[in-house]
């Protein structure tokens, strides 16, 4: 995306499909309460290939939203909302129609409702042929929430203040495969940080720098012993078992686990394929829900959008 915002294509009409990954948290630090009432994060965001599906079309007037899994959908969704902020900021004339595909559970902290929007405005970019940057879309994106900006461009980044001010960092030199637990039911965010104990907000930096040394050398063993998240602490007293599934994911030869963001998913790290795939085996009678196997996703510039 480059060029300045309210160019437009000439030509009306067309299809837009875009992907909308969910993301993981390989590490997540609560440095404080910030006086706005959110807290002052440090993460690292990593794109992973379980992802749902947009699609975009151009209409005469307004905006719809249509999801078969999320019925009713209004405008409250994020989708919508970013598609609204689009035709606002940019003056671009017409309406749009939005139809998601949706494989990302809601409350498993794996971002989808975030990453749809991201994906809205991205491609309504392309859709309406209008050239914003980056930075551009980012700040549209920081409007809609905080782990937006992130999804705007994917790949691996440093997430700092709510998570909406991101850094890119080097993609992974090494092979992975995140192996993915999805309970049945979701916890939700506002829950898993009301149940924080606010004593353990030591604004600590150190782990992250351990973490951020060890990514960029591309061992997996070494990285997975250097994952964290505080957010652990409160996420499963509020549902004990996940704990258990971290524990087992280890067991059966993660070189690493952790919850995923605020949960409820909690993320293995396998050195291959094959080992993820008889840890899933194993695991799937033990945990009800569901099991997936993902990759890691550079940015969306090498896999990003496509029109028709």
């Amino acid at each position: 995306m480059a060029s300045p915002v309210g160019a437009r294509s000439r030509t009306p009409g067309g299809t837009v499909r875009i992907l909308a990954p969910a993301k993981i948290n390989l590490g997540l630090a609560v440095l404080g309460r910030r006086g706005d009432g959110y807290h002052e994060l440090l993460t690292l965001f990593q794109a992973v290939s379980l992802c749902d599906r947009l699609t975009l079309r151009r209409r005469r007037n307004g905006v719809r939203v249509r999801c078969p899994a999320l019925p009713g959908l209004g405008p409250d969704n994020l989708a919508h909302r970013a598609a609204v902020l689009f035709l606002e900021r940019t003056g671009a004339a017409g309406g749009v129609e939005i139809d998601i595909e949706k494989r990302i559970p809601a409350g498993g902290g794996l971002g989808g409702g975030s990453s749809d929007a991201a994906a809205a405005l991205v491609g309504c970019c392309t859709l309406f042929g209008v050239r914003a940057t980056a930075e551009q879309v980012r700040s549209w994106a920081a409007r809609l929430g905080s782990d937006v900006p992130f999804f705007v461009e994917g790949g691996a980044a440093m997430g700092t203040g709510r998570g909406e001010a991101v850094q890119p960092v080097e993609s992974w030199q090494g092979e992975a495969t995140a192996l993915i637990h999805i309970p049945p039911r979701g916890l939700a965010t506002a829950a898993v940080y009301g149940r924080l104990d606010r004593s353990a907000l030591t604004g600590d930096r150190r782990r992250f720098s351990i973490l951020l040394a060890r990514w960029g050398k591309g061992d997996l063993r070494r990285l997975g012993a250097a994952l964290f998240n505080d957010l652990e602490g409160a996420a499963f007293a509020l549902n004990p078992r996940l704990a258990a599934v971290k524990d087992a994911l280890r067991a059966e030869g993660a070189s690493g686990a952790l919850l995923c963001g605020s949960g409820s998913s909690v993320v293995g790290l396998f050195a291959d394929p094959a080992g993820a795939g008889r840890a899933e085996r194993v695991l799937r009678g033990r945990f009800p829900g569901r099991f997936v196997r993902t990759h890691f996703l550079g940015s969306r510039k090498r896999w990003g959008v496509v029109k028709r």
